[in-house]
């Protein structure tokens, strides 16, 4: 009984997290543009300082990793905006927020993390990136010059932190997703 209660008050609190952080959206161009001197800020202070990013900040913070974000110098966060985890099924996103799947939350959030600064025009077409856990994550562009990683468009560049740069993407990074 109790075990029922609890998976009932897990998936309840996850639909009302899920609806109310998907539910602040806006248009791409104005994500951070309210920030006056972004420089000013590390990366997650960033992150939450628009509603539109509140899944992933959320996620973060979730994951145990919101300490270390902070203080890693020289780092790229790719960082979904909310209405990107439209894409994710209410499943997978219950299975990442339950705490007893930490690792895998985890995981998740360290894919949308780069151990150096990578500017968008130093991403190459057919770059593979590897992730901790000896996953692919792919780099493709288009013939725009758009950058797609694991293809996830890349909407907003090179937004400069104190301690590293911010790309903002229209979908959460999986490993060894199919590419452009």
């Amino acid at each position: 009984m109790k075990s029922r209660i609890f998976k009932f008050i897990t998936v309840t609190l996850t639909l009302i997290f899920f609806s109310f952080t998907v539910s602040a959206q806006s248009d791409n161009d104005a994500i951070l543009n309210e920030v006056e001197n972004p420089k000013s800020y590390n990366t997650f202070q960033l992150v939450t300082m628009d509603k539109d990013l509140s899944t992933f900040a959320n996620l973060v913070i979730l994951s145990g990793l919101m300490e270390s974000m902070q203080f890693n110098e020289g780092h790229t966060l790719l960082v979904p905006t909310n209405e990107a985890f439209d894409e994710m099924t209410i499943e997978r996103f219950t299975y990442l927020t339950n705490p007893k799947n930490l690792t895998d939350l985890t995981t998740f959030v360290k894919n949308h993390v780069l151990p150096t600064e990578q500017m968008m025009v130093k991403f190459d077409d057919n770059q593979v990136i590897s992730t901790p856990d000896d996953k692919e994550i792919t780099v493709s562009k288009d013939s725009y010059d758009n950058v797609f990683i694991s293809g996830s468009k890349i909407i907003k560049s090179d937004i400069a932190a104190s301690n590293g740069v911010i790309h903002i993407v229209n979908g959460v990074i999986d490993p060894n997703a199919d590419v452009l």
